[in-house]
């Protein structure tokens, strides 16, 4: 595909002669001759990679215009010396007849800049870039650089192929599973289920190459150490005191993969969030202070949008008596603002869409495109306070607040999550002034994991309990609530196939 350049008209001597005035500029080069075309070519690529410029065969060191000669095989050089600019360009090539000496040239040519966006030109092979009125060869990181800006998608960091990412790096059990639940979730196809090469799995998510290179990607995901090969793979987690930043009362760091980083920022809510009960049925219905909804769209917000490129910046979450803050390292896409990502009529734009794709087809993220706009109504039908959206270099920070503190502005019958895991409640003294249905009679008060066995008396699917539970996320599911009591209180239907998507659960009778 050619590169249409802006041509500037230029038709006699006397546009040259004032061109040419005050010498070489960081915009014009002037060549006595094609015979210092492959130099003068060099040039030309430094102006498509920088402001753009004239480049001229025929004039005198002495700013003398002579022209030259020019034959067929003459402009047959030139062309080909064009060519060998990638990408391909197409410039209008000037040949202005001197009065004074027919058959005689001023070669005229001009370079348009095309501001990065078709990424870094090379002229055989090597990128030029102007360095005030000098042509100098691109370093490397500029080149990448450019490339970037040009393809963020082809030549973004988590599409970066990777030599020193091989096979045993790769957790293939979890990577088995993410095309499991993505068959089950319907976002792969079925004939998937065949593969068994990581490789070809890898391929399949879009996370490998053609060529047998794993990409950045991969190791974020899927690595067993990801930290190892990228020291910024990480999430910091805490708990302060009050409402500042003065006293711990947590704190732990993830330097697991995502999906790993994802189960540690829902695990750590899930221990220092209250619930706020009330009955329905014969069931405790359970809300967090923080919707379920909002928590978990913040998280994939955080794992999917971040910025890979600065190994000294790190996504973390903290949790006042206040508020619950996730911060980010990157930005909003030039241009665009929180409140366009708010809108649900604009489409996804993720930093990382290849990871987001991932996230996609294992079924965490419910749809593209719609993490701020859930956050925000689920927080508003909670009515809870409007969560903040604030752009602080290098962090894109989101403050969702609470209705009440933790400490002390909860309703007293409220009961405190001492674990994730921990099957029951304790109530608080105050338990015994609440309405009828709020009672210390520990038999009412049903947890989820209670609501599971209860649930499985008869065989159910991983989608059937996941949808008792009000949450979408299976995976997280499986691990918190399956996957720690097989074989104690709930066994598989199909114990020879255990990622049958026939499979089933069922409590173990005493």
């Amino acid at each position: 595909m050619y590169i249409h350049n802006s041509i500037k008209s230029m038709t006699t001597i006397d546009d040259i002669k004032k061109l040419i005035a005050k010498d070489e500029t960081r915009t014009l080069e002037l060549k006595e001759t094609t015979g210092e075309l492959y130099k003068g070519m060099e040039t030309a690529c430094a102006f498509l990679n920088s402001d753009g410029g004239w480049l001229m065969f025929g004039i005198a060191p002495s700013l003398k215009i002579i022209g030259q000669n020019v034959t067929d095989n003459t402009r047959q050089e030139v062309a080909n010396a064009l060519r060998k600019i990638e990408p391909a360009i197409d410039v209008e090539v000037e040949y202005v007849e001197l009065p004074d000496k027919p058959d005689n040239y001023v070669i005229a040519i001009y370079f348009d800049s095309n501001n990065f966006k078709n990424g870094p030109y090379s002229f055989d092979g090597r990128a030029f870039y102007k360095v005030e009125s000098t042509t100098a060869l691109m370093p490397r990181q500029m080149y990448e650089e450019r490339l970037k800006i040009s393809n963020p998608q082809r030549f973004s960091w988590e599409n970066t192929p990777n030599s020193e990412i091989i096979v045993d790096d790769i957790d293939t059990e979890m990577l088995y599973q993410t095309l499991h639940d993505g068959i089950g979730s319907r976002r792969i196809h079925a004939s998937a289920m065949t593969l068994q090469d990581p490789m070809k799995i890898m391929l399949k998510l879009g996370v490998a190459r053609k060529n047998g290179m794993i990409l950045n990607a991969a190791n974020v995901l899927f690595g067993k150490e990801p930290s190892l090969l990228h020291p910024q793979c990480k999430i910091r987690l805490a708990r302060f005191e009050g409402t500042d930043k003065r006293v711990f009362r947590d704190q732990t760091v993830c330097e697991g993969n995502l999906f790993e980083q994802y189960d540690a920022v829902m695990d750590f809510c899930l221990k220092h969030l209250n619930l706020s009960g009330r009955m329905d049925s014969k069931f405790r219905q359970d809300t967090l202070t923080v919707p379920y909804e909002a928590i978990k769209e913040a998280t994939i917000n955080m794992l999917c949008h971040r910025s890979w490129n600065a190994e000294n910046t790190t996504p973390s979450l903290a949790i006042y008596d206040d508020r619950i803050v996730f911060q980010n390292p990157g930005s909003f896409p030039l241009g665009m603002t929180w409140q366009d990502f708010a809108n649900e009529h604009i489409g996804s734009l993720p930093a990382n869409p290849t990871i987001a794709n991932v996230f996609y087809r294992h079924g965490t993220m419910e749809a593209w495109g719609r993490g701020i706009g859930l956050i925000m109504e689920s927080c508003k039908e909670q009515t809870l306070p409007t969560p903040e959206i604030k752009v602080v270099p290098p962090f894109v920070n989101l403050t969702i607040w609470f209705k009440h503190s933790l400490t002390g502005g909860v309703k007293a019958s409220a009961p405190q999550v001492k674990d994730s895991h921990t099957p029951s409640h304790t109530p608080s003294d105050d338990d015994s002034t609440s309405s009828h249905n709020e009672t210390n009679d520990q038999s009412n008060i049903i947890t989820p994991q209670d609501k599971v066995f209860e649930f499985c008396k008869s065989p159910k699917s991983i989608v059937e309990i996941a949808e008792m539970l009000g949450v979408n996320d299976r995976r997280w599911v499986r691990k918190k609530y399956i996957a720690p009591y097989i074989g104690t209180k709930l066994q598989m239907t199909i114990p020879d196939k255990p990622n049958s998507q026939n499979q089933k659960y069922v409590i173990i009778k005493e």
